[in-house]
């Protein structure tokens, strides 16, 4: 019985931070302001004619006349990421004490049985739970994107020739 719990520690504790050293390498996304609007999160492919080849998904052509500036999506906003943080540390300890009290249910008892696993699980849903809300909150609050190109006073030949050098990947 005392392994199955060493067990049940362990596959808890691993899967809650488990994430934390996981690398995210995705491919560079762009703003794309145009006379009619924005578009957001979209990788840039190529240039065809005067159309350039954006993709999120599926592909899809705008013209390159048509854009007046370029920029980086927003970074999270620091103060959406502290807060996501400490809700989520509250959350997650609440969680992980309610997880180990099922696991350990003589933890809450006169004697101090299975208190060391309990605090395992407090402290590893805390830790879940700060990571967990940092990153939820980073993606629901953020700062405004940073313009990388104003592209309002570029002839076409000029845009063609920066998004080609600059923003296309091979």
């Amino acid at each position: 019985m005392k392994q199955m719990k060493n067990k049940c520690i362990f596959i808890f504790v691993f899967l809650s931070l488990g994430q934390l050293l996981a690398q995210n390498d995705e491919e560079k996304s762009y703003w794309i302001f145009t006379e009619e609007g924005e578009i957001k999160d979209y990788h840039i492919n190529a240039i065809d004619g005067d159309k350039l080849v954006i993709n999120n998904g599926w592909d899809m052509k705008i013209s390159i006349a048509e854009i007046e500036r370029i920029a980086l999506p927003p970074p999270p906003s620091a103060s959406g990421q502290f807060w996501g943080k400490q809700l989520g540390s509250c959350v997650g300890l609440m969680g992980g004490l309610i997880a180990g009290v099922i696991v350990f249910p003589k933890s809450l008892g006169v004697r101090n049985e299975g208190i060391n696993g309990l605090r395992a699980f407090i402290i590893a849903g805390a830790f879940a739970g700060a990571y967990y809300g940092k990153k939820m909150a980073g993606k629901r609050f953020k700062d405004k994107p940073e313009t990388l190109v104003n592209m309002s006073a570029m002839t076409l030949e000029e845009k063609k020739a920066f998004i080609q050098l600059n923003l296309i990947t091979n």
